[in-house]
């Protein structure tokens, strides 16, 4: 397996794995070989699409459970432990929870989503916006507009006027802070990127709830600019973090966005928004199944220049999961069945990258941030967004024909 490293860090990176997996797991004759799986990028035994999907979800709890039952962990680390709760993916999550709630029968699941909500309620900032941590009281427009989807989730499921008030105080934020171009610069991680449009799609979530047009012409404006970012072949610059290729995770937010406000708003789905997702996800899996796509490794390169060609030598495992979810939203409306043929060879390739056991509960049902597992995105971690989108697409694999449709 040969992913462009040198030979001397290859060795210093499966060393350094095998090391934090069995201080994490403990000594034993099984640990000892999950440490050799993962740090040999060695894949998992699959199993069927519901024992994966039962097993993240499980392990999404108990990573609720690693902060008191409230916020969900951002990741568990094998070098750190559990981290603190993260607002913005906590947000998110509390959809993925209720559809697998409603689906699946698990009624004490809504129990769990109500109480992110709450908490998320009682750390909302006094202007409004969500904090980008809990050891900071800076406010950013992309956790606000994700948690604002969990918010309106919870309240198109249970009434409740908490949960849309303080969608609504989120919302406010968001068009106090909008630049006169449609973007947003300020209480951002790096300005203004085309993965804002997720926002958008809060935005337009928010105004559906409301009849509020001042959150359907805020989240109108900086669609504008997000599409105009796109290159004739799909790529989108002002995508990745900086001045970063952007890597799969934000090409999935930036598509999953646009897909979600084509599919909300009627002024939106006259525009040519659905054609351009499809000419991405075409140049997307054209590149991956002629360059990635072989043998068992079915995984994208984690990024992209604006020719396509990769620029990384691991793959970015959320954005396989979050590419999969794309392409089955968008077989609702029109695209290929080779399509869904990658979607289904990339979620086949992430089932067997997650371990499900008994050996270490802390790694059982987890999707790591990197294959392998050392990878620049989030090495040596499970960051509970990646088992989020891991859930999300074996849900809409599943039950995508039946109109199926996750709402964060």
């Amino acid at each position: 397996m040969n992913f462009g490293w040198s030979l001397v860090r290859q060795i210093r990176d499966i060393s350094r794995t095998g090391i934090y997996v069995l201080v994490s797991a403990g000594i034993g004759s099984e640990q000892i070989r999950l440490a050799r799986h993962y740090a040999t990028g060695k894949f998992f035994p699959s199993s069927i699409d519901q024992t994966h999907l039962d097993a993240a979800i499980d392990w999404l709890c108990q990573a609720q459970d690693a902060c008191g039952g409230e916020g969900v962990s951002a990741w568990y680390g094998l070098k750190t432990g559990w981290h603190s709760a993260y607002p913005e993916t906590s947000g998110y999550i509390i959809p993925t929870l209720n559809s697998y709630a409603s689906t699946y029968g698990f009624d004490h699941l809504y129990d769990r989503a109500r109480r992110i909500g709450d908490w998320e309620i009682a750390t909302q900032s006094g202007n409004g916006g969500v904090i980008s941590s809990m050891s900071t009281s800076e406010t950013r427009v992309f956790n606000t507009g994700q948690v604002i989807l969990g918010w309106c989730d919870l309240y198109e499921r249970s009434q409740q006027s908490k949960y849309l008030d303080a969608a609504i105080r989120g919302g406010q934020y968001l068009v106090r802070l909008q630049e006169k171009d449609g973007t947003w610069k300020r209480d951002t991680h790096c300005g203004a990127r085309t993965y804002h449009a997720r926002v958008d799609w809060a935005l337009l979530r928010l105004a559906r709830l409301t009849g509020n047009d001042e959150f359907r012409s805020a989240a109108g404006r900086n669609l504008q600019w997000v599409v105009a970012q796109q290159l004739a072949n799909g790529w989108f610059a002002n995508c990745g973090f900086y001045n970063d290729d952007p890597i799969t995770h934000v090409i999935g937010y930036t598509l999953r966005g646009l897909l979600e406000c084509y599919s909300l708003d009627d002024s939106v789905s006259k525009t040519d928004i659905l054609e351009r997702i499809v000419c991405t996800i075409g140049s997307m899996t054209e590149r991956t199944n002629a360059s990635v796509l072989a043998g068992e490794e079915e995984l994208m390169p984690a990024s992209f220049d604006k020719d396509w060609k990769p620029t990384a030598k691991y793959s970015c495992l959320t954005g396989n999961a979050q590419v999969a979810c794309v392409i089955y939203r968008l077989a609702q409306h029109d695209i290929s069945q080779s399509h869904i043929d990658t979607a289904d060879a990339l979620l086949r390739t992430l089932k067997r990258t997650q371990y499900v056991g008994q050996v270490s509960a802390m790694l059982s049902g987890a999707i790591a941030g990197s294959y392998p597992i050392y990878g620049h995105y989030a090495g040596y971690s499970f960051p509970n967004w990646a088992a989020k989108f891991f859930a999300d697409a074996i849900m809409l694999k599943n039950n995508w024909q039946h109109g199926f449709c996750l709402k964060g």
